[in-house]
């Protein structure tokens, strides 16, 4: 019987062993971040509007496509919640063909991310605004971090030139299926999911995944990469950020079922394109600012020292994303004096505006400054500025405001009162505005020396300058 009771009790404790190394090792498996968080901006865009995707007919689709012969390392983003950034650097990578580029500097400097989640629009906002440096200039830490530990000098930048914001749909619905396959035609997409309790997606190994559990708690959601699917076997394949020794080498197959049961597989999809680098010069920059002066705007930049600087382009966008250049200052070329430099942009509309500096190098290669937004007000009331030149021999301006769309007539006048010329006479929008009279009558004739009379008229706003014409 001693023999027996203690070989019965080298079992038991065996078996208490084996159930607490389990416990342990399910508990290792289980204990991670997920850390998505949709704006809540986002959420309201999807009460109101409707699904955006392009259309191909169902004959032009292929039966699979597989985009991640592209993709770069997988990665693994521990026990920080900040999927959001991984997908999101993930899928820039996969465009534009670089491996490693920095999660770290994404998650320190987006304001709206944190480990404890994020939203990976605000991720490609910031990539297509700032760029994302090699993963040397800020190594991931797996923390908040702080943004100015990211290194001040990276030797290059990822952009995008388009990205989604609200994504392409919100919650996926039966067509979701074919939109995701309509957008994986053309490239990888970041989607939202729900990472079920059970464990059985934090334990999958392989094969294709199919939830069969019930609801999912909504502070579960998780952000990864669609790179592909299969119609023949009806899976979505994505990649994870869970490291490599995950799924099946970091990426995961799953069933079209999962699109519309309690995973929500494929909601919220977001795109980028354009993706490009930029190699950054040897130019110092070290302030750039804009003030408003009603509707002219004037910007001003400093650099500590220069390396072969032709100049600056001053880019400027009404939407944060499309911008056009509008000026151009030159540089001194090179040199370790401090220089500064200004201009000004003139006669804008109401509204917001984003600026930005391109500087160019002799050779071609340039480099984007941080965006700056300002806004354009109003006028909060009438106004009709005294012309400049006055007295005129040639040509003068004459500048008025208005605090909101409204009808004007703005007329020229002799000394007796006979009207001489109609500058406006329609309704014109709230704002700044300015228009030349020439000295030119209605007919296009020279008026006379003499003085003349400018009224502007606008609801039950009247008022007259007077106006001094030498020839």
């Amino acid at each position: 019987m001693t023999v027996h009771s203690h070989k019965y009790r080298m079992i038991f404790v065996s078996l208490i062993l084996f159930m607490i190394i389990y416990a342990f090792a399910s508990s290792a498996e289980t204990d991670r971040e997920y850390g998505l968080v949709i704006p809540q901006v986002v959420l309201d865009y999807w009460e109101t509007h409707k699904v955006d995707v392009q259309s191909f007919s169902s004959g032009d689709l292929q039966a699979s496509i597989d985009w991640s012969a592209n993709d770069s390392d997988v990665k693994n983003q521990s026990s920080c919640g900040s999927c959001w950034a991984f997908a999101a650097v993930a899928l820039v990578e996969n465009i534009s063909n670089e491996n490693d580029v920095s999660e770290q500097v994404v998650i320190s400097c987006v304001e709206e991310g944190s480990c404890s989640g994020g939203w990976y629009g605000d991720a490609l906002k910031y990539t297509h605004d700032s760029g994302i440096p090699p993963e040397v200039c800020y190594v991931y830490t797996a923390t908040n971090g702080n943004c100015g530990n990211k290194c001040s000098d990276p030797e290059y930048g990822l952009f995008v030139t388009n990205y989604d914001y609200y994504g392409r749909w919100g919650v996926p619905n039966s067509s979701t299926i074919n939109s995701l396959k309509n957008l994986l035609q053309t490239g990888p997409v970041c989607v939202s999911m729900y990472v079920p309790a059970d464990t059985t997606f934090d334990r999958y190994d392989g094969g294709i995944y199919n939830y069969e559990g019930g609801p999912i708690s909504e502070d579960r959601g998780h952000a990864i990469l669609v790179v592909g699917y299969d119609d023949s076997e009806e899976y979505f394949k994505a990649k994870n950020s869970w490291g490599g020794s995950w799924g099946e080498s970091g990426y995961f197959r799953i069933s079209y079922d999962d699109v519309t049961d309690d995973v929500q597989f494929g909601g919220y999809a977001c795109t980028a394109s354009g993706a490009y680098v930029t190699y950054y010069v040897p130019v110092e920059l070290v302030s750039f600012t804009v003030d408003v002066n009603q509707n002219s705007v004037l910007l001003n930049w400093h650099t500590l020292s220069e390396t072969d600087n032709y100049g600056f382009a001053i880019e400027r966008s009404g939407n944060g994303t499309d911008y056009q250049s509008i000026n151009f200052v030159k540089g001194v070329g090179t040199t370790s004096v401090p220089q500064s430099y200004s201009a000004i942009d003139e006669n804008l509309p109401v509204g917001r505006l984003f600026y930005r500096l391109k500087q160019i190098d002799f050779d071609g290669q340039f480099n984007l400054s941080n965006v700056v937004e300002v806004k354009i007000q109003s006028p909060k009331k009438h106004a009709l500025v005294q012309n400049y030149p006055n007295p005129f021999n040639s040509e003068t301006k004459i500048s008025f405001q208005l605090p909101g769309f409204e009808f004007v007539s703005l007329k020229i006048y002799n000394i007796v009162g006979k009207e001489v010329k109609t500058l406006y006479e329609r309704k014109l929008d709230a704002g700044y505005h300015a228009v030349v009279w020439n000295g030119k009558n209605a007919y296009n004739e020279n008026v006379p020396s003499g003085i003349y009379f400018c009224q502007l008229k606008s609801g039950d706003f009247e008022t007259t300058r007077r106006m001094l014409y030498i020839k």
